[in-house]
């Protein structure tokens, strides 16, 4: 049986037990993602997204901004510092 500390918890260090394998997706997420997707291909796709770019523009540019990364990371190939560039102004950079 596993250590615990005074208030019950497990101690420090203790041999995890349990649980999902690290990597495992998260099956309630894949399926409502699959739902969203069977949905999205049933109402017409692309050409649904056009209306919706004509008629909300501001719900558009929403979606299409949870599609642009936020975040992206550099470094050379020869094993040189990874620089990470984020940007969530749209301003440009002062020198």
């Amino acid at each position: 049986m596993a250590e615990r500390n005074a208030n019950g918890q497990f101690a420090d260090g203790h041999e995890k037990l349990g649980g999902r394998a690290p990597g495992t997706p998260n099956t309630t997420t894949s399926a409502v993602r699959d739902a969203i997707l069977k949905a999205f291909e049933k109402i017409g796709s692309a050409s649904w997204l056009e209306s919706l770019a004509e008629s909300d523009p501001r719900t558009f540019a929403v979606l299409l901004a949870k599609l642009v990364p936020t975040e992206q990371k550099l470094s050379a190939d020869d094993g040189g510092p990874v620089v990470v560039i984020r940007d969530y102004t749209g301003r440009k950079p002062s020198a």
